[in-house]
């Protein structure tokens, strides 16, 4: 009767054996990178001038053409001076004439034929007819109008024979230095506070390698971080920083957008999952006893078919290989006791 009484039993329990799913689990795998993001940025004149007149005088010449490059001291504009020649020549004669003056009452002072009063007004003249002189050489020297450095000059905003400076200074072309170019861009505190932009020490480190991809170039350029604002916006929570492009590729222009990418100082260890072990956000953990679960974790997208966990976990975890929802809170057996890996 007892044979019979476990024959009996044993359909139920291979019944009951059936009915617990088999799975496969997975656990974490630590993988190592150089870590990186990539910001659109700027390209800026690290040098802009107008190009104004500061005097009223009518354009005579324009002595280059629209956007070519021009030399540091090139004669760009000149105005016509012949009123400020003129203006020139009258200020010299009064010169002279108030140091005549000077000159005969410092020889009469010494026998008091002439008071002390005139002759410090005759030496106050000399020295005011002076000034006006200086003034109207300055102003001379204002008709050649030249680059201040070298660049490439945009477009003349203003045609040969109008009368320019009648109402302040008119703005006549604008230069822009191209070699060096700067790029700007920004980061949010989180990101700058990863890359090691923002740090608490008074030695940070700023010259961190960029690459800059530019569309129509093959090959990226790389450059340095070599300026960080003293402060983040506070509407956007931003910090602004600055690389600079030396002998640029003549193609670049002020006002051009580029891809920045920067790298992290060091490399960053981080786990992976295959990402079928993701759904929805979650990931399934199984216990020892068999027993499933549910884990919310934040993942980004890894190498091959894997997702980054960016979520704290335990990298001895088993989880299933398959997400499987259905399966929270009931058991289920393991094919495989996968081993954690790490580099």
């Amino acid at each position: 009767m007892a044979g019979c009484f476990l024959a009996g039993c044993k359909p139920q329990e291979n019944a009951l054996q059936q009915s617990v799913p088999v799975v496969s689990v997975s656990v974490p795998q630590k993988i190592t990178f150089d870590a990186s993001i990539t910001v659109t940025g700027t390209l800026s004149a690290s040098e802009q001038v107008q190009i104004s007149a500061r005097v009223a005088a009518t354009l005579q010449s324009v002595n280059f053409k629209d956007g070519d490059l021009v030399q540091a001291g090139q004669v760009l504009f000149t105005l016509d001076p012949a009123a400020l020649q003129a203006q020139l020549n009258s200020a010299q004669a009064a010169l002279v004439n108030a140091q005549r003056e000077t000159d005969r009452d410092q020889a009469l002072y010494p026998s008091r034929v002439i008071s002390l009063s005139t002759l410090q007004d005759a030496q106050t003249a000399r020295d005011q007819a002076l000034a006006q002189r200086d003034i109207a050489q300055i102003n001379l020297g204002y008709t050649r109008i030249t680059a201040p450095f070298s660049g490439r000059i945009g477009r003349r905003a203003v045609d040969v024979g109008n009368l320019v400076g009648t109402s302040g200074n008119t703005v006549l072309a604008t230069l822009n230095k191209i070699d060096p170019l700067y790029v700007t861009f920004s980061l949010n505190q989180s990101d700058a506070t990863r890359f090691g932009i923002i740090a608490a020490r008074r030695d940070a480190i700023t010259h961190q390698p960029l690459e800059i991809t530019i569309p129509g170039l093959s090959e990226p350029l790389h450059t340095t971080i070599d300026f960080v604002d003293n402060q983040l916006d506070s509407a956007s929570g931003n910090i602004t920083l600055r690389a600079t492009l030396h002998q640029p590729p003549v193609n670049l222009l002020p006002g051009m957008f580029v891809h920045v990418t920067l790298h992290a100082a060091e490399p960053v260890s981080q786990l992976q999952l295959p990402s079928t072990a993701v759904q929805s956000g979650s990931i399934f953990p199984v216990a020892l006893d068999g027993s499933v679960s549910r884990l919310s974790v934040k993942t980004a997208p890894g190498s091959g078919e894997h997702v980054i966990l960016l979520s704290a976990i335990d990298n001895t975890r088993r989880v299933l290989t398959f997400a499987r929802p259905d399966f929270v809170g009931k058991k289920v057996n393991v094919s495989n006791e996968a081993q954690s890996q790490h580099d």
